[in-house]
C-alpha cells in the first residue's frame, strides 16, 4: 500500500513541474516583456499610397505606356513586391505573367511607387504588397465591363 501512495506522490510531483515551467521561463525573466515578443505583439500598420487604391490605380493607368505588340492582350499581370522601410519598390516578383514587353512596362511602372511604408508601433518597417495590372487591349484599365447574358 505504501509503494502505491509514493508513486501517486511522484506523478503528482512530475505534474507539478510540467505545469511550473512557463512559470519558471516568467519569474527568470522578471516579468519584463522580451523585446522580441513585444515587437510581435504590435500589429503591423500596413503600407499606404498617397490617394489609397483610387490614386494608386489612377498613376497605373496614366503611367502604363501601351506596348504596340500587345494591342489585343487582356488579363492581368500580377506583380509581389517588398514595400522598403523607407516606402520605396525594393525586391519584386511577376506572379502573373502576360509576356516579357507587358511585364517590362509593368515593372518600369511599379518602381516609380512611392509609399508611406508599413508601421509596427512607430517604427518603420519593410512589407510586402500585390500589386495588379488588369489589361485589357494592351492597356491598363480598372474599369469593370459589364457582361451580357445572351
Amino acid at each position: 500500500m505504501r509503494h502505491h501512495h509514493y508513486n501517486f506522490i511522484h506523478i503528482l510531483l512530475l505534474l507539478f513541474m510540467c505545469a511550473a515551467t512557463p512559470m519558471r521561463a516568467q519569474f527568470f525573466s522578471f516579468g519584463l516583456p522580451d523585446a522580441r515578443t513585444q515587437q510581435q505583439q504590435e500589429p503591423v500598420e500596413p503600407a499606404k499610397y498617397r490617394g489609397g487604391m483610387k490614386g494608386l490605380n489612377r498613376f497605373l493607368e496614366k503611367e502604363f505606356r501601351q506596348v504596340e505588340s500587345a494591342r489585343g492582350v487582356d488579363g492581368t499581370i500580377l506583380i509581389l513586391c517588398e514595400i522598403t522601410a523607407k516606402g520605396r519598390i525594393g525586391d519584386y516578383q511577376v506572379r502573373r505573367s502576360l509576356g516579357r514587353e507587358l511585364d517590362a512596362e509593368a515593372v518600369r511602372v511599379l518602381k516609380k511607387l512611392k509609399f508611406s511604408p508599413a508601421r509596427q508601433g512607430k517604427k518603420k518597417v519593410s512589407s510586402q504588397i500585390n500589386i495588379t495590372f488588369p489589361i485589357r487591349h494592351g492597356r491598363v484599365s480598372f474599369l469593370q465591363l459589364k457582361t451580357v447574358d445572351v
